[in-house]
């Protein structure tokens, strides 16, 4: 649809200006309360550079916890390459890419990440008995918890 593809490009020319890093730290700082956020309710991260930004975030809040979801593998592998290891306030859940099929387990190992994959009969995941709301469960927040399964919906 020609209004959301507008919405889109309108974001991401955002997420590339020099000023979306402060805005995006000032704003988190003023608005987060419950100390956890989540990146991308739609969509993905669309460069080492945006990933990059996101990194600084969270090194400039470490008081808040935040977890991305991704299937951009390359991505992240290229950052691990370059950079190392993410902040610890960070976790970042490679999602798996099919329905009933195992996430990306080695790889996520290998660079230190956790993942996500998403079952058509079961999940891990309480939100779709509370909801579809988070509620006190933080797992997807959490790095000890090598992977969250979600329901299909």
């Amino acid at each position: 649809m020609p209004n959301v593809q507008r919405t889109l490009q309108a974001r991401l020319a955002l997420m590339e200006s020099p000023e979306w890093v402060p805005a995006m730290i000032a704003k988190i700082r003023d608005t987060e309360k419950s100390g956890f956020f989540r990146w991308f309710d739609s969509g993905d991260l669309q460069s080492i550079k945006t990933l990059k930004a996101i990194v600084r975030i969270a090194i400039a809040l470490p008081e808040i916890h935040f977890w991305l979801p991704t299937k951009e593998y390359g991505i992240v592998s290229e950052y691990v390459e370059l950079f190392g290891s993410f902040p610890s306030n960070l976790n970042v859940r490679l999602s798996a890419y099919m329905v009933d099929k195992a996430g990306p387990n080695s790889l996520a190992e290998n660079l230190g990440v956790t993942t996500s994959e998403v079952s058509s009969t079961e999940g891990t995941c309480p939100a779709p008995t509370q909801g579809n709301k988070c509620g006190d469960c933080r797992a997807c927040w959490n790095k000890d918890v090598r992977t969250v399964t979600y329901r299909l919906h």
